[in-house]
């Protein structure tokens, strides 16, 4: 798995932080923490340091030492390993002391880039293949991110992968999962499991009918996933939802619990939640939400 987590200077960044390494801790990520700055002339020699001078170079460098926290040091996959030498075996029954350099078993990259932050979080994901976005926003109201209004919002809708946006929760008490079950990928369905694990919270998978009955390929298909989280002992239930009155739900259910929403390409979902009405949800939400891709 590999996770983005863009950070900005904000309280609601170091929130995320703390979830992104709970997160890395149970699934073994490569994660890169992304800050982004707009004024790339602030970036030059500082005179009694070398290396760049930016608003960002501390709290990046403060965000790693804080996800490296969550980690005990001779345990953690990030912890880089000393050269030293061993006896490795060569050839059967042949050992010879080489010098050996062992690294972290996973990679913990820490990156900075100018210009649009929107663009250049986007490319960044791109470039590292990302499974997962991860970005804090406010409980409440619009998330300005250098003056974006509306910041992760235009994220989510952009991006190629999943996105989650955390908010400043107490806790999480029930994951309510809107799926479209004709055809839900097996990896949204396992990022589902990672983040109850994470949020220790129970799962409410919504089935969607078209008045009062299910397809049975729906049928068929929420039994399977039902059965998926069961045997990993995931207290989860199926609530049946009318397709016409599933945003009113959404919307009720998004001021008290965390929503997640599988918006593939194929996703019915897409045609019932535009990009305006995701907008809305994300805005809304007391909790976080989630956006499976």
């Amino acid at each position: 798995m590999r996770i983005l987590v863009a950070v900005d200077q904000h309280p609601y960044s170091a929130h995320v932080i703390k979830d992104v390494a709970k997160l890395a801790g149970n699934t073994w990520a490569d994660v890169t923490l992304l800050g982004v700055g707009t004024k790339a002339t602030d970036i030059g020699r500082s005179s009694n340091r070398a290396g760049i001078k930016h608003p960002l170079t501390e709290k990046l460098r403060n965000y790693r030492r804080n996800f490296l926290d969550h980690f005990e040091k001779d345990e953690s996959p990030y912890e880089k390993r000393l050269c030293n030498y061993e006896f490795i075996e060569v050839k059967k029954g042949i050992w010879e002391e080489l010098y050996v350099c062992r690294g972290a078993r996973k990679d913990l990259k820490v990156v900075l880039r100018s210009g649009n932050p929107i663009k250049e979080i986007l490319a960044q994901s791109q470039e590292d293949d990302s499974d997962l976005i991860a970005l804090g926003c406010y409980k409440e109201g619009d998330c300005q991110w250098e003056g974006i209004i509306n910041f992760p919002q235009k994220v989510a809708n952009n991006a190629t992968c999943s996105v989650l946006v955390v908010k400043e929760e107490k806790q999480i008490r029930k994951l309510v999962c809107c799926l479209d079950q004709e055809n839900i990928s097996q990896k949204s369905i396992e990022m589902i499991n990672q983040m109850v694990t994470l949020y220790q919270t129970e799962l409410e998978i919504v089935g969607l009918t078209d008045g009062t009955t299910l397809k049975p390929m729906v049928e068929k298909n929420l039994d399977a996933i039902l059965k998926y989280y069961n045997v990993r002992q995931i207290k989860a239930w199926i609530k049946l939802v009318d397709t016409a009155s599933l945003e009113s739900f959404i919307s009720q259910e998004a001021r008290r619990s965390m929503m997640a929403l599988w918006m593939g390409g194929k996703s019915i979902l897409t045609k019932i939640f535009p990009r305006g009405k995701v907008d809305k949800l994300i805005q809304g939400s007391k909790s976080s939400v989630l956006l499976l891709r």
